[in-house]
């Protein structure tokens, strides 16, 4: 177990370096960035520049952990152009090939690293199932089965590759691809099959706590469990706690201002609210958005007048959400005067059809 620590402490503050040779003949005296992306390769905590002089532009520096998702950004004929790839540390070359393949988009080519194999793996393995689906303007209609048996190819190319560290990387964008309890285990199969030190790296064991967390909170708010109970302040700034409502019906909605089916579920909340009010039925409309101004001009808009709770935090951040499991809204949970959970939109109720009986043999 020392040992363990040891090895999850030495990761945790290594520096990695990397010299990136970049080779390119029709950008020549022209400036390209390299960005490098965070974990989920959405955003940038890093920018550097270089200027292309006899065909090679130059980046050096520091990055956290082994690999990163870094991105090449440059100009083709006044137009913004970028190309993400995954970076090892080390010294590395490649070609920047600007918009000559068919499709006429930037790559990269000469890159060969391990990092860079896997990733082009798990591309094809995309394509094979996704381009037998055209892309139309409204997008592509994949089925859930298909999206389901990427996921499930993603893992495996992870398991085939237990001592690279783009596994855990590739394994963390692929847990947060689907939220159920299928996924999380399987996410968490796959991540025991890393070597220990992978496993046990900061990254890997953010992956853990995720998927294990949400099947605790997941497997905690069942029908028939006790409602895992919370404090969070109301509309006035007030503190609230659930404690309070013990002894009460009551029905949890979690919500938020900018989600579309929570607003076209909210008026047959209203009328259920309005048909059980007088039975002693409570609820708690818990509001999963950062933005004050924008949540109680809803409030007072739409007339709830109900139990109005906000974390006044963005719902990614949120805590209590994820202590019941949720990872979407809107979700709706109804707790009985014992504390227990009597209904879970999230079981397979997702328009809310069984609310009404479930509040009827409830109270």
């Amino acid at each position: 177990m020392i040992t363990f620590i040891m090895l999850i402490a030495e990761i945790s503050h290594a520096q990695y370096s990397y010299i990136l040779h970049v080779r390119n003949q029709e950008l020549e005296g022209k400036k390209i960035k390299l960005y490098l992306l965070d974990n989920k390769a959405q955003q940038a905590w890093k920018t550097d520049s270089s200027t292309i002089k006899n065909g090679m532009a130059r980046f050096k520096g520091t990055m956290s952990q082994p690999v990163h998702f870094a991105e090449l950004g440059f100009k083709i004929q006044g137009k913004s152009a970028s190309i993400k790839f995954p970076l090892d540390s080390g010294e590395h070359s490649l070609r920047l090939e600007t918009g000559t393949d068919l499709d006429g988009l930037p790559g990269i080519s000469g890159l060969e690293t391990n990092s860079m194999r896997i990733w082009r793996q798990a591309d094809q393995l995309w394509h094979s199932l996704y381009d037998k689906y055209p892309l139309t303007a409204n997008g592509r209609a994949i089925p859930k089965a298909i999206f389901l048996e990427d996921l499930k190819n993603q893992l495996q190319l992870v398991s085939n590759h237990p001592k690279d560290y783009f596994s855990v990387l590739h394994l963390y964008q692929t847990s947060a691809r689907e939220v159920s309890l299928q996924h999380a285990t399987s996410v968490l199969e796959a991540w025991a099959k890393l070597d220990t030190g992978l496993s046990g790296s900061p990254l890997g064991l953010s992956v853990y706590e995720r998927q294990k967390n949400y099947i605790r909170g997941y497997l905690d708010a069942q029908v028939g469990k006790k409602i895992t109970d919370f404090t969070v302040s109301d509309i006035e700034g007030n503190t609230f706690d659930t404690r309070a409502l013990r002894g009460q019906n009551y029905l949890i909605v979690l919500s938020a201002t900018w989600c579309l089916p929570c607003q076209k579920q909210l008026p047959h909340l209203k009328a259920l609210y309005d048909k059980y009010k007088t039975s002693g039925l409570k609820v708690v409309y818990l509001n999963n958005d950062d933005n004050i101004a924008k949540w109680k001009a809803h409030v007072k808009k739409n007339g709830l007048t109900w139990i109005n709770v906000s974390e006044r935090v963005k719902f990614q951040d949120s805590r209590i959400p994820r202590s019941l499991g949720i990872y979407a809204v809107p979700t709706c949970i109804l707790v009985n005067a014992e504390g227990k959970i009597t209904y879970n939109s999230d079981q397979g109720d997702t328009g809310l059809d069984k609310l009404d009986a479930a509040i009827k043999k409830t109270i």
